[in-house]
């Protein structure tokens, strides 16, 4: 079980090392909405409800996927194609979260682990971390473009930005994909 963390933490350190080589999160949006793009003065809870997603092509192949549920449920979703040839690697996490609007602490409680890696069969792990994220949300034309996590320094020291996914892309990306919720 050891070599099993260590792997999964390396292929982890991947991705934070891919998203770390990012040259904007808002590569592909149009220049002009980033320009326009404004910080939300103040972020309701229910803003986060719905699903958040980075991807990139280079190095690595991946995509992460955030879920936020209105019963403050979630899953977190990752894959992983290194390009070797292998089969790609799918981690799914299970999580509670709660926001604190006048701190915009978002904190997440993650409870199961899930993992196929190299198309090995899936290992499944029973953790329990706590993370907490200062938060803040993108705004355009007055919707939801972007959220950001940033760790305590604690907990995490890493920052993501993830784009707000919409719903009809979310349904036709994870179609015949098992584990992932519906969001309404």
């Amino acid at each position: 079980m050891r070599l099993f963390g260590k792997a999964l933490m390396f292929s982890l350190s991947l991705l934070v090392a891919a998203c770390g080589m990012l040259s904007s999160p808002f590569e592909g949006v149009n220049d002009e909405k980033v320009a326009r793009m404004q910080l939300a003065d103040s972020i309701k809870t229910s803003d986060l409800y719905g699903a958040w997603a980075i991807s990139d092509e280079d190095p690595i192949d991946f995509l992460y996927l955030v879920v936020f549920m209105p019963n403050h449920m979630g899953v977190l979703y990752l894959t992983m194609d290194e390009k070797d040839g292998k089969p790609e690697s799918v981690y799914t996490e299970a999580l509670t979260w709660k926001f604190n609007e006048k701190t915009r602490v978002f904190t997440m409680h993650s409870t199961e682990r899930k993992s196929v890696v190299n198309g090995k069969p899936e290992k499944i792990e029973k953790i329990n971390e706590v993370k907490d994220y200062k938060t803040k949300m993108y705004m355009l034309d007055g919707k939801r473009l972007a959220v950001q996590f940033e760790g305590d320094g604690k907990t995490d020291n890493r920052k993501y930005i993830f784009l707000r996914m919409e719903d009809e892309t979310y349904y036709k990306l994870v179609k015949g994909v098992p584990g992932l919720p519906r969001l309404k």
